[in-house]
């Protein structure tokens, strides 16, 4: 018996040796995996950031020509005698306040301003020999300075005797984040239009054209991305300090050496955990749902004039059994990635039919905007939806608004069928955050909208110095061209609604007015600001 003991001891030993050197390796293996792994994703990371950045600055300077070609396109039939007379000076000005980035339009005649939309700065302005002749035709003249205008140099582009001027540093000035470098560059030359940080002549030499670039300059310890704009003529270069990149790495290393060790104690455990944690999200999100932790704020809409509630945003908000609250910026875009906004977006309409039951069938002129997503737009089921809401609360079509953001309108086909079917059914649509995302000025004109949703960004900087400022300015012109009603959000100091007001924008929300508000607070703050005959729903 002793000696089954002993052998017994010998090979527990020997079995417990070869499982801690397992263990030993494992984890080594998984420490060396885990510094690529991390460097790999921390580079990655940091690559889609800059892509990010550059991707916003190429949508600009494509604004920028689209405008360009509508100028163009819109002059050229003028004969020359007709180019400067005062009602093609008036249309060269409207193209001018309508056109995001446009510093002005002008006619140019043997390298001179004739006229323009601002005459008082620009007409009898000689330009000399352009910088560029593109294969179009298009002239390019660049760093024209004005002399009321410091710090800021122009880019011309003229064909066919019609030009735009704009400012190139706008197209990066209202990027806020100092760690990265970002400018625009000619492919040709190698010649920097404008820039923001420190951008080195190499990487511009060193940069072809076509396709995309990265790389890391390792002299410098900076990640590089370069792209170019569709026509391949001018390029966008981003840079960021390997520091972050290094950061992110010793961040996810400090995680991932105990993890390491622990693959090695419970490695067949931590599989099988996760790929329970695998779905937490989508599982966490239906249980909210099935357990109503989900309910609706509303943010009420104000008429500035009147200073009566006309209507009202209606906001998700989810509190779990323990009390914690999470954020609508964390669980909407868990949703998205799980697969699951439609059936919150669903719950959204059944929450509006029940609470708003009262407000929709008191306040004929009361409205509730909905937020939706690309999803919803794709699941095929939202005019379902709209249709349900109205039948369950007694609401009419004009008492719900559909608030889209500008992802909405990727897919054109489907979100154009879309919109029309719920336009058919007497439901307005807005177009929200307008401008902080990939903006097409396409949008306001081929899909039937009826507002036009000012984001706060823009909001904050009215009044201010910011380059920013003017942004919100333009907007409006646009809409009031395009005849769509406006709404503000974010609206804080009583100086932004007098600006907003005298610009001519009814409609406002904000917490100058009020927070979101549950039912409750929300019923008793629109019978105190109920709106009268004289105004109007936004």
């Amino acid at each position: 018996m002793d000696h089954v003991l002993k052998k017994s001891w010998r090979n527990k030993k020997i079995v417990t040796g070869i499982t801690v050197l397992l263990i030993a390796i494992t984890a080594s293996i998984s420490i060396f995996l885990s510094l690529i792994i991390a460097h790999n994703q921390a580079v990655s990371k940091e690559t889609k950031h800059l892509r990010e950045i550059t991707s916003g600055v190429l949508m600009r300077m494509s604004t920028t020509r689209q405008q360009f070609a509508n100028v163009v396109n819109y002059f050229s039939p003028v004969a020359e005698k007709e180019a400067c007379l005062p009602q093609q000076v008036q249309k060269m000005q409207e193209f001018n306040v309508s056109g995001f980035f446009l510093q002005g339009v002008a006619h140019i005649r043997d390298n001179k301003i004739v006229c323009s939309s601002i005459s008082e700065l620009l007409d009898g302005m000689a330009l000399g020999d352009p910088y560029r002749i593109e294969p179009d035709g298009t002239k390019v003249w660049s760093n024209i300075k004005i002399a009321d205008w410091q710090d800021r140099h122009l880019v011309i582009f003229e064909r066919s005797g019609w030009a735009i001027m704009f400012v190139p540093s706008h197209a990066i000035e209202a990027l806020d984040n100092s760690k990265v470098a970002i400018g625009v560059f000619s492919i040709q030359s190698h010649r920097l239009y404008t820039g923001k940080g420190e951008i080195a002549t190499e990487w511009l030499e060193r940069y072809q054209g076509k396709q995309a670039l990265t790389f890391i300059d390792k002299s410098r310890q900076m990640l590089v991305y370069i792209a170019p704009n569709q026509l391949n003529v001018t390029a966008v270069v981003a840079a960021i300090p390997l520091k972050d990149i290094n950061d992110d790495i010793v961040t996810f290393i400090q995680i991932l050496i105990p993890l390491a060790i622990i693959v090695g104690l419970l490695l067949g455990g931590l599989f099988v955990y996760m790929q329970r944690t695998r779905y937490s999200t989508k599982s966490a999100i239906l249980r909210a749902l099935a357990n109503d932790e989900f309910y609706l704020e509303y943010q009420p809409i104000m008429h500035l004039h009147h200073n009566t509630c006309v209507g009202a945003e209606a906001l998700i908000r989810w509190r779990t059994p323990d009390n914690t609250f999470i954020s609508p910026d964390t669980f909407i875009p868990a949703a998205e990635t799980a697969g699951v906004i439609c059936q919150i977006t669903q719950r959204v309409f059944e929450l509006v039919a029940k609470d708003m039951r009262n407000a929709f069938h008191t306040h004929p002129e009361f409205h509730v905007g909905i937020n939706i997503s690309s999803h919803d737009i794709r699941s095929g089921k939202l005019l379902s939806l709209i249709q349900i809401l109205t039948k369950s609360s007694g609401a009419t079509g004009n008492q719900i608004l559909i608030e889209v953001t500008e992802r909405g309108f990727l897919d054109d086909d489907e979100a154009l069928t879309t919109i029309k079917d719920i336009c058919d059914c007497g439901v307005r649509v807005a177009i929200d955050d307008f401008g902080t995302g990939y903006s097409s000025l396409s949008y306001l004109t081929k899909f039937q909208l009826d507002y036009l949703k000012i984001d706060k960004t823009f909001v904050d900087s009215v009044g201010t110095d910011a380059v920013t400022s003017h942004v919100a300015f333009h907007i409006i012109e646009m809409a009031k061209t395009l005849q769509l009603d406006m709404v503000a959000e974010g609206v804080e100091t009583q100086a932004q609604a007098n600006i907003l007001h005298e610009r001519g924008v009814k409609y406002v929300q904000g917490w100058l007015f009020s927070k979101s508000l549950k039912r409750k607070d929300f019923y008793a703050y629109l019978d105190k600001h109920a709106p009268t005959v004289h105004s109007s729903a936004a």
